[in-house]
């Protein structure tokens, strides 16, 4: 079966205290990142940590889009601005400083390579 040119994903996360993937580019595709929101459910501010784990000559190197952001009680704020692209194996890591209190959703368009 031949693989779809475009597939526009959505990722529903719920952030914990230990940095998790939550998104993974898959093979035969690279992946552009539309849109990254996290909100705050909790009373009090919390932040939130979005990192891009790529290997580059068998070494993992993490960058940050967000680093213990804050989020204000109840609040959504966007954790990348402009978009990003990720190559096959690129992955998104997400962390938080309390568990089960900051809801994240990302949009991603995969293209074809």
């Amino acid at each position: 079966m031949a693989l779809a040119l475009n597939n526009y994903v959505t990722i529903p996360v719920q952030a914990t205290t230990s940095p998790v993937g939550i998104y993974t580019a898959p093979a035969g595709y690279n992946a552009v990142v539309l849109c990254s929101q996290a909100t705050n459910l909790d009373a009090y501010a919390q932040d939130v940590t979005l990192s891009l784990e790529r290997e580059v000559v068998g070494v993992a190197v993490t960058t940050h889009s967000a680093f213990k952001k804050p989020v204000a009680s109840h609040d959504t704020i966007e954790l990348t601005t402009g978009r990003y692209t990720l190559t096959p194996g690129d992955q998104f890591k997400l962390s938080s400083s309390v568990n089960s209190k900051i809801d994240v959703t990302i949009s991603v368009l995969e293209t074809l390579i």
